[in-house]
């Protein structure tokens, strides 16, 4: 079967925007990590972000989570800059989360800087 000539154009920007539809319809993490086996109890925060703009951000966050007690998993979603973030109430807040994420490093030039700044925190 052969397609005519004046067809495939169309039936190319159509394939095209159908991709892009039901890639928008999942939403999927830019970064999923697991750190440790679910508790009994487990609590789960979202918490939107500024300065979570790009995949080595989002790298540069799970690492400074990474070390947190209680902490069993989080799910970075770059394009709405927000983290879903698991933890065991029993051994880590929700504040000390917040103060983990807002860690304020200074770099070699003695600058002082805060990676990221929590807006919103939805429990």
């Amino acid at each position: 079967m052969k397609i005519p000539a004046a067809l495939l154009a169309p039936a190319v920007l159509v394939s095209f925007l159908a991709v892009i539809l039901v890639a928008n319809a999942w939403e999927l993490p830019t970064q999923k990590s697991t750190f440790t086996e679910n508790s009994d109890k487990t609590q789960q925060v979202e918490l939107i972000l500024d300065g979570l703009f790009c995949r080595g951000k989002s790298s540069f966050l799970v690492k400074m989570l990474s070390e947190s007690p209680g902490l069993i998993s989080v799910n970075t979603y770059v394009q709405d800059q927000r983290a879903v973030v698991v933890f065991d109430p029993s051994k880590t807040s929700v504040d000390q989360i917040q103060q983990i994420i807002e860690t304020q490093f200074r770099l070699d030039d003695g600058r002082i800087v805060q990676p990221f700044k929590v807006y919103e925190v939805r429990h």
